[in-house]
This record gives structure tokens, C-alpha cells and sequence, in this order.
């Protein structure tokens, strides 16, 4: 060893570094060797003379391009601060080429001062004429780095290990950091070397953990166990952690090293797993997941407690093992639809179960579902349990039946007067066809002279008090009608007030004309036909006792008796058309009218009867087919109940852009109040005693069947204008 053209530093100190058995290196604030103690060529190869005066940078091995000897590089280069960076690894090239790794660390001291930290003046300030302070490191703890291929190997590993890796001495001071470290972290490794793993504390861990963590590695054992730390910008992770101690040559642990796996995305896949399997669990409607070939791979609780089978029993099996055969066969078809086409699938199926001796109805919906290499591994299906809901739509539907088979108008508001559904009777008759009814309201389809009086009876139907009552309403084609109605109030579900109110119209107007008819056909039968076959009894009795002459008191007896057959006829046509529907069509009243008059004339030649109509096809009104019978009465009563031998009749049509007018004009007499009651509103029954009034009866009942009105006034300067107001058809 030649080192006679170095002298070694005076005093106690100098002799001690002279005598190390370590490398002893100090360099200037440039990062310049200005010593190198006699240690370095016996470990290093190096002849100190021939470090003084390179760069300590330049003794770095470059060949292990890592993180950490780039840092240490930029750290030797820069020189200041190296003494508060406390001790880090070292990868020193040796002067043969192989690589040894030593723990160092450095001291600041004046220049000219003992390296070792003496106060006696030197060749090392000598030979720079350097006055500042220097730095002075001991190279402690050399490994050798022997077989160059194993430790490429074994550092290429580690530099790409996919797990972030730290190494720290027995201080917990962190030595080397590998690539992954900075990407789980955010730590660059020239950031933590010379640190602790204190920079990752996210102090979510109790002290505990770390009392634990520090007497197991003492011990010379591995830890092992799960840590939330901090990353760099303050986001927490969850690491699985393996600590492992160095035991160096003296069998005392010389550092430890530190692998981390970032299983964040595992425990967050974990938590949401195990959510997903109690919802799953919890799920009243059985979930399965099948193979390919239909065995059962995942059973939650529900499907064993439809089956009646333990579901560890069930796996390995399909759906043949505890549902009847025929549905299983359905259940297997669909299946095998979902794994051909790879798409979703959605079925009802009704099966039953031999094990638990029930019967259910499935809404099934079945996928497809892959594997992690994206292959089609089987199916899995959701079944909803409707059981229920199938039992109330068979009732639902029974009640719909019901309801829209029924005669009667039935429809049900809410609170606030909306409709909430209506039948078709109902539709039909107010006029709204298909549409959606739920968007209008009762303002919008009861007709508003009768509004009120609907409205407060539904009022009184929302206290809870059902209604009954009877009521007229004037359709536009019907005419008038009379209804029964009844309101019931709409339960709650929550059982607290009425939700709405149901109503239901009955339309009684036939009913009720038959049973006008009965009383009408009564009277006249009790009251005319009595006095006529009074008379006729009488002058039959006069003939017989020789007091009349035969001839004139037979005479007497057939008009009477032609009177009754026409009174008679009158009772037959009201019961034809009371029997019929009331049905309306489009009818030509001016044709109409023409005829008749033309008839009438014929009849009666003394009569004076005039017509006044448009051209066919200009008044057409809708009507029933009896309008002829109407007109022919009204024009045979203004005649024969004329007073004077030549009576005068005036007939004509009048067309509005809504409505067709029919009036029948005389110079007669006049009618009675009573027989005006009847043409206008059916009313003064008892007061009927003759026929005539029976006719008036018929034409009322043919202007009611037709959707139509009356009126009666009087004429100038005597008679009686009757007008028959009927719907206008359309175009």
C-alpha cells in the first residue's frame, strides 16, 4: 500500500482514521475527494493518492441505474446538506468493476479540523487551500454485489416488481425505494431516502398496531398485516404490508425491508361484494347463477325456501331437481334462448314445488353473464315473486269486466273532481271516445245547468255518505234522459277519508216511459172507453126499448166504437215505439213533411193545408223513424179539433246550422193547457180523457226518442203554432 504522498491529518483522531478498517472519504463543497483514508484501496482498490482530487459522484455505480444511485449521484454532486440526510445506502463501483453497497454517513467540520472531528490542521486543506468547511463520510457495512448475473437479475426484479418496495436501516430510516414505491405513493425515491415510513402515516392506524409492528421485527420476525397509509397529495390506501429483517454477518439486524401491495381497489371490491351478497341474500325473490350446462352455481336463501331443498344440496343440479318437470323443461328452453343469442330474457312461469308443496308465479328476468377473459360462462336469473299481484289482476280484471259489460254509466273522481276512470257507457254517452280520461275533470263533462247539483252531491259522497237520488240530463242526440244515480265513496288505501267518489248513472228514461205509457193507456182506457161504452150501452138500450131510431142510434154507436179503434191504434203505436231503442238516424224532413201533408190532404179535401219545405237533402235531421207518425198526428189534430168547416194548416221546415224546425200552424181553436203540458214535458197524465191527448202523447214520446223539444205558442190572430225542434245530422 503506497501512501507516502499523502499525510495523514495530526492528532488522537487522525491516527484512528488512518487505522479504520472502513473507507474514510472527505470531500469539499464542490464534491472534490480532498482524503481518502488508507481503507480504500484495501476495500475499494483504490489507491487514496489517486482518489484526491475526483468527483465522489464519480465512484457511484452507475451500471445499477436505479433510482437510488441516481439520487445519491445528484446528492454527491450537490454536496450540501449531505450531513443532515443522516445514513443512506451507497452503491460504490470497486476499482475491478463489481459493484458494494455500503451504509454512509457524512459529518460536517471545519477545513483544516480532524476528519474525525479533531482540531489539528492537515495535508488535506494544504493541498486544496480550500478555508471551508468539509465533509466526511465512513463507508460502513460493505456488501459485495458477487455474481454479476444473479444480482442484475435480482435488481431488475426489484426495479420492476410490480409492489412498491422500500429498504430502512434499524432506525427506520428508508435507504432505497424502488420505481413502484413512487407510483403507489407519489413519493419520488430521492424524496423519501432519508426519510421514515412516518412521511405515509395517514394516522388511521392505532399505536397499537405500531407497538406490534416494532416488536415483531426486534424479535427478528417477519410482520405481516394490512395498513392504511397516506399518498403524497393526502388520498389514503390500503396496503397489504410484509416487513422482513436483515440479518447481517454478527447475526444482529442490520436494516429491513418493506414490500407493499396496494389492494385499495380489492378492499373496495370486497366491501362491495360482500354488500352485493347481503343484498342478495336478503332478496325475498330467488336469484340463481347456472353454467353453461344449467348447474347451479350461486343460490341465495330464497330459492331453497320456495324449493323446500337445502341449497347446498342444489348445487350441481338445475332446475329439474325441485320444480315440476314441465315448467323446469320451459325454464331450461329459455335458458338456452339467453345462451344462443347472448341477450337478456324476460318470461312469467307459474311452477310448483313437490318438496314445500307450493305454488308460486315467476317474473323472470335472465342474462347472460362472462367470465374475467370475456367468455360466455352461463346465465343468471332474478325472479320476482308475483304471486300476489296475478291474484289481483285476475280480480282486477273481473271487476273490469263487470264494469265495462255493465248498462249502467259508471265512472270515479278524486278529491279534487278529476276523473280517475270511466267506462265505456260512460265514454259513449258524453261523448270522449278512447282518450285518456284522467286529464279532465267532472266540469268538463257534465253539462253546466246540472253541474251544481252534481257537484254537491259528490261533496256529500266525499264525507263518507252515500248518494242516491234521480235526475233528468238533455243529451245532444239522445234527448232528454232520466237517470237513478248513486255515489259511493272511493276507499283509501290508508283508510283515512275517501280517495274519491264512484258514481254509477243508471238511464231509467225507457223504464220510465213504459211506466208513463201504462198510466196513460190506463186512464184512457178506464176514462174513455168507460163513457164510450156507456153510451153505446145506452143507445143500444134505446133502440131496444123503441124509444131512438135504429138508424141514428146506430150510426151513434159505430162513430163511437171508430173512435175507440183509433184511440186503440194511437195506445199501439206509443208501445212500438216506447219498445224500440232509441236510436236516432239521419231523416229528410222536408220529404217528410211533404208526404204527410200530401196524405192528409187527401183525407181531409175541406181542409186548407199548406207546405212551405227546402229541396231534399237541405233538412236532415236526426231522428227516430217515427217522425212521420209525430207530424201526421199534429197535422190530423189541428184539423179535426178545428172548429170552423174550412180548418187552415200551415206546415213547413226551417233549417238552423244546428237544428231542423218542424211547424204545424192552425187557425183553430186553440190547445188546452193541459195538452200543451204534454207536448212540452209529458206532464198532466190524470188530466187525459180523450184521443187527441193520446195522439199529443205519441208525438212527445217520438220527440223524447228523438233527442228532441217541443214548444207550443199562439198564433195570430187565433190557433196554435206547435214547433218540433230535432238535432241537425251531419254533413
Amino acid at each position: 500500500m503506497s501512501s507516502g504522498s499523502q499525510r495523514p491529518p495530526a492528532g488522537f483522531f487522525a491516527s484512528f482514521v488512518e487505522g479504520c478498517s472502513d473507507p474514510v472519504v472527505s470531500v469539499d463543497r464542490t464534491g472534490t475527494v480532498v482524503y481518502a483514508n488508507p481503507a480504500t484501496e484495501a476495500v475499494l482498490g483504490y489507491d487514496p493518492s489517486d482518489l484526491r482530487g475526483r468527483d465522489l459522484a464519480s465512484l457511484v455505480a452507475s451500471e445499477a441505474a436505479d433510482g437510488r444511485a441516481r439520487s445519491v449521484s445528484e446528492r454527491f454532486a450537490r454536496v450540501e446538506g449531505l450531513d443532515e440526510r443522516g445514513s443512506f445506502s451507497v452503491p460504490v463501483r470497486h476499482a475491478d468493476g463489481h459493484t458494494v453497497t455500503f451504509s454512509v454517513r457524512f459529518h460536517e467540520h471545519a477545513a483544516g479540523g480532524d476528519p474525525g472531528g479533531g482540531g489539528s490542521d492537515g495535508d488535506a486543506d494544504a493541498a486544496t487551500g480550500d478555508t471551508d468547511a468539509v465533509y466526511t463520510g465512513v463507508f460502513r457495512d460493505g456488501v459485495e454485489e458477487v455474481g454479476r448475473t444473479v444480482t442484475e437479475t435480482f435488481r431488475n426484479l426489484v426495479e420492476h416488481a410490480g409492489h412498491a418496495i422500500y429498504v430502512t436501516d434499524t432506525d427506520g430510516t428508508i435507504e432505497y425505494a424502488n420505481p413502484a414505491f413512487t407510483d403507489h405513493t407519489g413519493y419520488d425515491a430521492d424524496e423519501a431516502l432519508g426519510e421514515t415510513p412516518a412521511i405515509l402515516n395517514s394516522g388511521e392506524m392505532p399505536d397499537e398496531y405500531y407497538d406490534g409492528l416494532w416488536s415483531t421485527l426486534l424479535d427478528g420476525e417477519v410482520w405481516e398485516g394490512e395498513i392504511i397509509d397516506r399518498r403524497r397529495d393526502g388520498e389514503t390506501y390500503h396496503a397489504h404490508q410484509t416487513i422482513a429483517p436483515v440479518i447481517g454477518d454478527d447475526d444482529e439486524v442490520s436494516r429491513f425491508v418493506a414490500i407493499q401491495t396496494d389492494v385499495t381497489a380489492r378492499k373496495a371490491a370486497m366491501g362491495q361484494l360482500k354488500q352485493y351478497r347481503d343484498i342478495v341474500e336478503r332478496l325475498d325473490d330467488p336469484v340463481l347463477l347456472q353454467n353453461r350446462d344449467g348447474e347451479f352455481e350461486l343460490l341465495n336463501g330464497a330459492v331453497s325456501e320456495f324449493a323446500g331443498v337445502d341449497r347446498g344440496a342444489l348445487y350441481g343440479t338445475d332446475e329439474f331437481a325441485f320444480m315440476d318437470a314441465e315448467t323446469a323443461a320451459e325454464v331450461d328452453e329459455r335458458r338456452r334462448e339467453v345462451l344462443e343469442t347472448e341477450g337478456a330474457a324476460e318470461y312469467e312461469i307459474s311452477p310448483t314445488f313437490p318438496e314445500s308443496d307450493r305454488e308460486a308465479t315467476f317474473s323472470t328476468q335472465r342474462y347472460p353473464y362472462y367470465d374475467a377473459d370475456g367468455d360466455l360462462a352461463g346465465t343468471f336469473a332474478i325472479c320476482r315473486d308475483i304471486t300476489d299481484r296475478k291474484v289481483r289482476e285476475r280480480e282486477l280484471e273481473r271487476y273490469e269486466r263487470a264494469i265495462n259489460g255493465a248498462t249502467d254509466l259508471i265512472a270515479a273522481v278524486d278529491r279534487d273532481g278529476r276523473l280517475l276512470f270511466a267506462n265505456p257507457q260512460y265514454r259513449e254517452y258524453h261523448g270522449l271516445g278512447g282518450r285518456d280520461v284522467t286529464d279532465l275533470t267532472l266540469a268538463d263533462v257534465v253539462p253546466e245547468e246540472g253541474y251544481e247539483d252534481v257537484e254537491r252531491q259528490v261533496e256529500c259522497a266525499l264525507r263518507g255518505e252515500p248518494v242516491e237520488y234521480r235526475t233528468t240530463r238533455t243529451h245532444p242526440t239522445r234527448g232528454r234522459r232520466t237517470f237513478d244515480v248513486r255515489y259511493y265513496p272511493l276507499d283509501s288505501p290508508d283508510g283515512e277519508a275517501p280517495a274519491g267518489v264512484v258514481g254509477v248513472l243508471r238511464d231509467v228514461t225507457d223504464s220510465e216511459n213504459r211506466a208513463r205509457q201504462l198510466r196513460v193507456v190506463d186512464r184512457v182506457l178506464q176514462h174513455n172507453l168507460r163513457n164510450a161504452l156507456t153510451v153505446v150501452r145506452g143507445r143500444a138500450e134505446q133502440i131496444a126499448a123503441g124509444t131512438a131510431e135504429p138508424a141514428d142510434a146506430a150510426e151513434y154507436i159505430v162513430s163511437r166504437a171508430d173512435d175507440l179503434l183509433r184511440t186503440s191504434e194511437k195506445a199501439h203505436h206509443i208501445t212500438e215505439i216506447l219498445s224500440d231503442a232509441p236510436e236516432t238516424e239521419p231523416v229528410d224532413a222536408g220529404r217528410v213533411v211533404r208526404q204527410v201533408v200530401a196524405a192528409r190532404a187527401e183525407e181531409f179535401p175541406s181542409a186548407s193545408v199548406d207546405v212551405s219545405v227546402p229541396d231534399d237533402g237541405v233538412a236532415t235531421a236526426l231522428a227516430t223513424t217515427w217522425l212521420s207518425r209525430a207530424v201526421d198526428e199534429l197535422v190530423r189534430n189541428a184539423v179535426e179539433h178545428h172548429d170552423r168547416d174550412r180548418p187552415t194548416v200551415a206546415v213547413s221546415v226551417e233549417p238552423r246550422s244546428d237544428a231542423i224546425d218542424i211547424r204545424v200552424e192552425d187557425d183553430g181553436p186553440g190547445l188546452t193547457g193541459m195538452n200543451r203540458d204534454v207536448l212540452v214535458d209529458g206532464t198532466a197524465v190524470d188530466a187525459l180523457y180523450h184521443g187527441s191527448g193520446l195522439g199529443l202523447w205519441l208525438v212527445y214520446w217520438v220527440v223524447q226518442q228523438s233527442g228532441g223539444s217541443a214548444a207550443v205558442a199562439d198564433a195570430e190572430p187565433r190557433g196554435t203554432v206547435v214547433t218540433l225542434t230535432f238535432p241537425r245530422a251531419g254533413d
